[in-house]
């Protein structure tokens, strides 16, 4: 799918947007039976036509629950941030390919809160393989800072009383 710049922004603001959000946990979240769901759902929306996100809402084992999604977007910005695409980032003619990202989203997972990564081209998009495993890996990287910086956090906070 390739969209121009207003299009992009118009879809989002009309009834072109697919959503789904599900709860996991961290062993469920690395595990290729929850992660395909999410892959097909993304392939099946951009094949219809739609922008979309599929949401795993993942329990942690310190903190808040972690925000863990596949978007689609034409560069990596959160979905909910679509109206920082301005010209400066994008020119407003030319047609972009939306791409599929990795979104993580929680305290502590750095300092800004948020990872983005392209996981795929819409283009070249599909369920295979190689998409589980760059999934599983990035997932298990940002699972793994998230908890290594909620315990640092705490220690910190217990060490200053």
């Amino acid at each position: 799918m390739e969209l121009t710049y207003g299009d992009y922004l118009n879809l989002l603001e009309g009834d072109h947007v697919q959503r789904t959000t599900v709860d996991t946990t961290v062993a469920k979240i690395q595990q290729e039976i929850t992660i395909i769901p999410g892959l097909r759902y993304i392939e099946d929306q951009l094949a219809s036509g739609y922008l979309c996100s599929y949401e795993w809402n993942v329990q942690m084992p310190i903190g808040d629950p972690l925000s863990v999604r596949l978007e689609t977007n034409l560069i990596n910005i959160p979905m909910k941030e679509a109206q920082r695409l301005d010209p400066k980032l994008l020119d407003r003619d030319p047609q972009y390919t939306v791409n599929v990202y990795m979104v993580a989203e929680g305290d502590h997972l750095n300092n800004s809160g948020l990872r983005i990564d392209e996981l795929a081209s819409g283009d070249d998009f599909s369920s295979a393989t190689d998409l589980v495993t760059k999934f599983q890996e990035w997932v298990a990287n940002q699972l793994s800072m998230a908890t290594t910086n909620r315990k640092e956090a705490d220690q910190a906070k217990e060490d200053s009383k």
